[in-house]
């Protein structure tokens, strides 16, 4: 997609939402452009925009649910999260986004989801380094979330495995195309924080059909994925899921274990960090993990507030997040592979 074309898109999809707006907040696959159209749900107050998630040719709602946060949270329960997946489509989210890392976040979406299965796109991942440990991750999946299928399986946090003979016929990547193939899973994806060149050769290899990566304002000027991993992606027509659009838990807090932590990004950017991810060609929707469903409204408010950044705003954005980068440094982890871990 051209740059003409996208600020074309970015106006009427603009012009589109001003409507949805909320007051109130915390701030004053089709390989052609992405759509906006409200989901199914009759009880969504406010319609959530979707957005094509590249080749899957899927409709997601332009804000995912998280659930690490809720996961980790020690004063969560399984029955609060469950609260809290039916609370998100009953607002009109359509994707939920969760993980075996997250301690018990499956289990309560499983138990929240129920007869309301058809009504999402789930997302889990595995996190191996072999095949026995992929196939008892995605056992455990399959029982914790109550269902029979996937929408899409990431291979979980790529700057955190060993990744030698993964594309062998013995290979964690290679059983994962297995279990699509089997229909385990519809969609096939790579998720991670850091080390942004190990998603190259998965997005060459033609097989990936989505990446969830850490997106925002401040870690351009680190990790850069907008830079060294999106376009690669968007020419694969491969679909972008932008998480860590806040910079994730503040680990001066307790990280999301603490249930009084905060966000990394200061709260006056909040809006700012939403308006630039989503304003990236090819992202289709923002992975926003939340403890509680005040947190959930509040972080839906601003992404149906969502406005395209103009050229002078990313400008501004971008200069602003080069000043909070040297403060932030590599806090997902090393840059390259050679690069010292902090």
């Amino acid at each position: 997609m051209s740059k003409a074309e996208y600020d074309s898109i970015s106006r009427r999809r603009f012009m589109a939402q001003s409507t949805w707006a909320i007051g109130g907040m915390i701030l004053g696959s089709a390989s052609g452009p992405a759509t906006e159209s409200p989901p199914a749900s009759a009880k969504a107050e406010h319609p959530i925009p979707t957005r094509i998630l590249g080749k899957t040719n899927v409709p997601v709602t332009i804000m995912t649910l998280g659930t690490a946060p809720c996961g980790f949270s020690p004063k969560v329960t399984v029955q609060d999260i469950a609260d809290l997946v039916n609370e998100a489509i009953d607002l009109g989210i359509n994707s939920i986004d969760t993980a075996p890392a997250y301690d018990k976040a499956e289990e309560g979406v499983g138990l929240g989801l129920g007869r309301r299965r058809k009504e999402i796109f789930l997302a889990t991942k595995v996190r191996a380094n072999n095949i026995q440990e992929a196939e008892k991750s995605l056992a455990n999946s399959f029982k914790m979330l109550r269902t029979d299928y996937i929408d899409l399986l990431y291979y979980h946090s790529l700057g955190n495995l060993n990744l030698e003979g993964t594309f062998q016929p013995e290979g964690v990547f290679t059983w994962l195309l297995k279990q699509k193939k089997a229909g385990k899973c519809r969609f096939i994806g790579a998720s991670g924080h850091h080390l942004p060149a190990r998603f190259i050769p998965f997005l060459e290899s033609g097989e990936l059909d989505v990446i969830l990566v850490a997106v925002n304002f401040v870690d351009r000027h680190t990790y850069n994925f907008e830079e060294r991993i999106l376009p690669l992606a968007r020419k694969q027509q491969v679909g972008i899921v932008a998480m860590k659009v806040f910079g994730g838990a503040n680990p001066e807090g307790g990280g999301y274990g603490n249930p009084n932590s905060v966000a990394l990004m200061p709260i006056e950017y909040l809006q700012q960090a939403i308006n630039y991810a989503l304003s990236l060609p090819g992202v289709a929707t923002v992975n926003l993990g939340v403890r509680n469903k005040e947190q959930l409204r509040k972080n839906l408010a601003m992404v149906q507030a969502f406005q395209p950044l103009s050229p002078e705003e990313e400008r501004r954005v971008l200069a602003l997040g080069k000043q909070l980068a040297e403060k932030w440094g590599p806090h997902f982890g090393p840059v390259t592979e050679d690069s010292p871990k902090t």
